[in-house]
């Protein structure tokens, strides 16, 4: 993009050779996901709702090619403007997470300070169960206003870290690091974001596992994706069997989505094989909300949400087996691309996979704008912080050499 504004031109890198690097060129991983969201497309046709089906999905699209674009397009950077966008992504997460462990520990003091500033009122801001009025003034905000702020810097995080591991000296960029993992950790715990925990744990563990032992781990993470992809559907009918709706050690949020996922489950078994049609979750949860169903043994109400709270199990449900079979083979595609790095980017690719993983297993709905572009975002970030660390060291370069085989790699 700093080619296209000036801000540090390529002077090498002609209009020619950068708009083809900036067409998406087709690969393993991209082929699989091309034919995901041509198959979610098609599925359009036969769910509740085709237009506005057709239009959200439309966007999956949109931001998959972008992502695919704007990683090509960085692959044919110079290093110093690599180093200016890498110092941006890792300085700009430090003072996002400043922010949000100052809200978190202050009860939202500065948001509070902003809303009545600003002379908001309770019919301008979304989720009024969130707030609290005093006077006509607001006087409380609920920490789970913060969830979605959560959701992203567990995905940012680890392309963050490789950011500053290309862009700083060596013992420099460990102890940068190593503060934005502890400053993420101390964010996320803090929160009431139950997947954000999930994701940053599991990531952990994955990233430590992939130093030790980079293979085996792989296969793990691979056999873990295979079984949240096609053993979701019978989980979910365990779970509920399980009686762990009603686990008083489990948390309240948990609980309620075991019953979700029950309820979701047993929809799927009325279209099992091609699904009810992408994004008809969006449609039928808002109109099973108006008649719930509650059982005497179930605190919660049985409804499918406004989204599955699982992009696996809404899978299942909007695009029957064959999806979930596109989703798992999409998955595996991009595993096998990992392996394809070298060894030092491994168990960064590892952490950002099982991030996003686990952060799609428990959290939000497929077809959501923000979410999607979420993903999006940390997989280009994850192009920049893998651009860094393989240049590291190489002398400065007004062009690339070789540009096109240069964006290929970066699309494999």
């Amino acid at each position: 993009f700093s080619a296209f504004f000036d801000l540090g031109p390529n002077p090498g890198l002609g209009w020619d050779l950068l708009l083809a690097a900036a067409v998406p060129r087709g690969g393993p991983v991209s082929w699989h996901l091309a034919v995901f969201l041509g198959y979610a497309f098609a599925s359009a046709s036969w769910a509740f709702d085709p237009a506005i089906s057709f239009m959200m999905i439309s966007v999956g699209i949109l931001v998959a090619a972008s992502t695919l674009t704007l990683t090509q397009l960085l692959a044919e950077e110079t290093r110093p403007n690599l180093l200016h966008m890498g110092e941006g992504v890792w300085i700009g997460l430090l003072v996002g997470l400043s922010y949000l462990l100052i809200e978190l520990l202050s009860g939202q003091s500065i948001k509070l300070w902003v809303y009545n500033a600003l002379g908001l009122r309770p019919e301008d801001l979304p989720h009024v169960e969130y707030y609290v009025w005093s006077g006509g003034k607001l006087t409380f905000i609920s920490p789970e206003d913060l969830t979605r702020n959560m959701a992203p810097v567990t995905l940012f995080l680890w392309p963050a870290v490789m950011a500053a591991m290309g862009t700083l000296r060596r013992r420099s960029g460990l102890a940068v690091a190593a503060f934005t993992v502890l400053l993420a950790g101390a964010v996320i715990m803090l929160s009431r974001h139950e997947s954000s925990k999930l994701a940053f744990i599991a990531a952990l563990v994955a990233f430590a596992g992939a130093l030790v032992a980079v293979r085996p781990t792989g296969r793990l993470i691979a056999t873990g994706w295979v079984f949240a992809c096609l053993g979701v559907l019978p989980s979910a009918l365990i779970l509920h069997r399980l009686d762990l709706h009603n686990a008083e050690w489990l948390p309240g949020s948990a609980r309620h989505r075991i019953i979700i996922w029950n309820y979701t489950a047993q929809q799927v078994l009325k279209a099992p094989w091609l699904g009810v049609g992408a994004r008809t979750t969006y449609v039928m949860g808002p109109r099973l909300d108006q008649q719930p169903v509650t059982h005497s043994d179930e605190a919660f109400k049985r409804t499918l949400s406004v989204h599955s709270h699982s992009i696996y199990l809404q899978t299942w449900f909007e695009l029957g087996l064959f999806g979930a079979t596109l989703l798992t083979l999409l998955g595996l595609s991009l595993l096998e691309a990992i392996r394809a790095l070298a060894r030092p980017l491994q168990p960064y690719a590892y952490a950002t996979f099982v991030s996003a993983a686990a952060m799609a297993a428990s959290s939000y709905g497929m077809w959501q704008g923000w979410f999607v572009a979420m993903f999006g975002i940390a997989a280009a970030l994850f192009g920049l912080g893998a651009q860094l660390l393989a240049k590291r060291g190489r002398p400065d370069r007004s062009v690339p050499s070789n540009s096109l085989k240069t964006g290929a790699a970066a699309q494999a």
